[in-house]
This record gives structure tokens, sequence and C-alpha cells, in this order.
């Protein structure tokens, strides 16, 4: 069914302004591809409802807080994440790490944290719940990722180009592809310092009924903590939070996942940092 018009036209520059915060007319119209005097009209109409705001100084328009409400109110009928909660709580104090749960967004092929369970320890992992996840350079990406059908798995990483975070980041598409294969073999990802200096993740996939991998478990912590000595009881204290999480959303272990993995002729655009 083709969306209506000015609806359409509405998500568009709400989609516009939530990949950029601030932004004034002129240039919100040109990034949504609307006419200007569109975006203004539009920008005046949300603006009336709170879903956004204008700065009293530069003029510029930024989400309302409407929209916070909105969000809480999806953000608080999650059932996975209320599912997953307690598990991820007891994962945290037990790892003495930050506990997360991501999705992936189908429709924008996008991975956003839904849950998150600071650490019990010093240090503490910024807030991330709404935030997205880069798909080739952190654990819950990489997890979520792998688990896609080839074309879409390719979109996904296509979407932002594979960016170049850290020294660590892979960036080629092969040894992502190699990655990938790995991760579905062992049935956790890991993050060695590849999206942020100092920091790493080890993942875990949660499966629904039907076996498919419809989230991804993970924890964060400074990577001096882990060594040799640890790595491997943390892969297996996510690995079974993990799936604890699966069995209550009605994952038995005897689905067969169908062949996955990134198109062998084709590669993601690559982009710096």
């Amino acid at each position: 069914m083709k969306p209506a018009t000015s609806i359409e036209k509405v998500c568009r520059v709400l989609s516009t302004l939530r990949r950029q915060p601030t932004m004034g007319v002129v240039e919100l119209a040109r990034e949504a591809k609307l006419l200007r005097s569109d975006a203004h009209r539009i920008l005046n109409s949300l603006r009336t409802f709170g879903y956004v705001e204008q700065h009293a100084d530069t003029r510029k328009y930024c989400l309302g807080l409407e929209l916070l409400k909105l969000g809480h109110f999806v953000y608080q009928n999650l059932d996975m994440r209320e599912l997953a909660k307690p598990l991820m709580r007891s994962l945290s104090e037990g790892a003495v790490a930050t506990a997360n749960l991501a999705i992936l967004d189908s429709r924008e092929l996008e991975i956003i944290f839904v849950e998150q369970i600071d650490s019990p320890s010093e240090f503490q992992v910024r807030l991330r719940i709404g935030a997205r996840a880069s798909p080739h350079a952190t654990a819950v990406g990489k997890m979520l990722t792998a688990h896609q059908e080839p074309s879409v798995a390719l979109r996904i990483l296509q979407k932002d180009g594979m960016q170049k975070r850290t020294e660590r980041t892979i960036t080629d598409i092969d040894q992502l592809r190699v990655e990938f294969e790995k991760i579905r073999t062992l049935g956790y990802a890991t993050d060695n310092e590849e999206a942020v200096e100092g920091a790493c993740c080890i993942s875990a996939p949660v499966r629904d009924h039907t076996g498919g991998v419809v989230a991804a478990l993970s924890i964060s912590m400074m990577a001096a903590r882990v060594g040799p000595s640890q790595e491997g009881s943390l892969i297996r204290m996510v690995r079974a939070t993990a799936a604890r999480i699966s069995s209550e959303l009605g994952y038995e272990e005897m689905h067969h996942s169908p062949p996955l993995g990134l198109p062998q002729n084709q590669g993601a655009r690559r982009k710096s940092a």
C-alpha cells in the first residue's frame, strides 16, 4: 500500500531530525528532500503538538518531549526487555560488567539498544537505551548482522559504511565475512577495542520459539580487566544467560537455521571515520 503523502513527509522530517539533533528549515528541507514551504509547515504543526521544539536563539528545530513520552511507552511495553531484565541484572552482578540487550530494527536496518543494566563496579557505560550500535564494530552489532540473510546483512553494512572507529576495527568485507562465520559457529561475538579504545564486549544470541535470532545480549567492561583466564568464564556466563532468555521466549534447541553469510561477489562500501 502506498503511504499517504502528507504522513510520509512528516515521517521524513522526524527521521531527519533523529539523525541530526538540531537543524534549520533550509537544511532540513534539503536532507528530507522536501520543499522548504512543506518543511516549514510540517515543523510548525509538529511544534504545536510538542513533537518538535524550536530554539529561541538559533531558530533551529529539534525533537520534542512528546516523542520522549511515546518512546517511553514503547520502551515499557517491550515484553522481551521485561523478561530479560532480571536475568541481565544477575549477569551484570556476576560478571561485574554492564549488561546490554540489542535488537535489529528491520525497517530502518539499524541495531538498537533496548535495555542496559549498569555495572556494579565503578566503571559505568553511558546510557545506551535507544542508541544505535555499529553492525561491524560492536559485539551485539556483529552478532545480529551475522544472523541475517546475506542480502540484508550487506544492506545493513552499506547503510552507514564500515567506518574505522579504532585501530582494531574490521573494515575489510572478506575479513568480516570470516568473522561472521566464526560467530555463527562458536555462538558468541566479541568486540576487542574495535568500537571504543579501552573497552571490550562479549555477546551471545537470543532466539525466539522459531529459532531465529531476535536479540543480542552482551556485557561491556574495560579491556584491561579481561585476560585469557577470565574470557572463557565470561563467555560461558553470557551464553548461559542468553540461553535462559531464549528458553523463556519458547526456544528449543531443535531448529535448523538457514544458510547465512555475506554475498560472495559483493562488498560493502568502505568509509573512514
